[in-house]
């Protein structure tokens, strides 16, 4: 088997191809679903200035977190819900504004259009990181899903609206999607891991993790080390001995 494919091995979009999937439009596997039924995994999308890409989830409730750039998200059929926490109207397509640090939640059957705001510096591109999960129309994403409240669903977010929790070791998190606002079967959050590090630990669920601020090191149980930068993505399945190493 080949070990790109294992829990555990960081991956980053500048050492890997990315595929054509429009004009102006790469995508990067980060996170690739591996051996797994039901797998989850996660994409890179590069948008040059000023180009589109229109998402379409099928089977799958997707999950976008802005990384770099500005752009705009154009929701074409948002099934029930509100755009964002102040709006509750889903009759006509709607737009809002997008910046690092927005987050989006699109259920299986729903549609957006993300637009690259147009800049006179090519260097200047919208970077999106998209995770799939499965939607509960297969065995294991309907057991492992949770109930929610239609009225509560919110479409979009942004790091910073919600306050932060209390984890182990010093540890914080901030979650921008649960099932209070619409999240069926994952929890979105971005975690904040103090200069002391996330000591050695597993969990007992599935956890896609990708660096959106910062450096450190990924350190496995035995004993090596992988460096992490904005942008290093990696999946940690359930029981996974590792810890987070944060030097700054």
């Amino acid at each position: 088997m080949d070990s790109k494919l294992s829990a555990g091995i960081v991956r980053h979009a500048s050492t890997l191809i990315g595929k054509e999937v429009g004009v102006g439009v790469k995508s990067f596997e980060i996170v690739p679903p591996g051996p797994y039924a039901e797998a989850m995994f996660a994409h890179q999308f590069v948008l040059d200035s000023g180009s589109a890409h229109r998402f379409e989830a099928s089977g799958y409730d997707l999950y976008f977190y802005v990384l770099a750039g500005a752009g705009s998200a154009t929701f074409t059929n948002l099934k029930f819900g509100s755009l964002t926490k102040d709006n509750n109207s889903t009759e006509e397509s709607q737009t809002v504004s997008l910046a690092e640090g927005s987050a989006i939640s699109l259920l299986d059957g729903e549609s957006l259009h993300l637009q690259s705001q147009a800049s006179d510096k090519s260097e200047e591109k919208l970077q999106v990181l998209v995770a799939s999960v499965p939607s509960p129309v297969t065995p294991w994403a309907n057991h492992l899903k949770r109930e929610i409240d239609p009225a509560l669903r919110v479409a979009t977010t942004r790091l910073g609206a919600a306050q932060h929790q209390a984890a182990t070791g010093d540890r914080q998190f901030e979650v921008l999607f649960d099932a209070s606002n619409g999240s069926r079967g994952a929890t979105l959050f971005v975690g904040f891991i103090p200069s002391s590090g996330a000591p050695q630990h597993y969990h007992l669920y599935d956890e896609i993790c990708v660096i959106v601020r910062g450096n450190g090191a990924f350190a496995s149980p035995d004993g090596s080390e992988q460096k992490l930068i904005k942008g290093s993505a990696f999946h940690v399945s359930p029981r996974l001995l590792h810890a987070i190493h944060n030097p700054n």
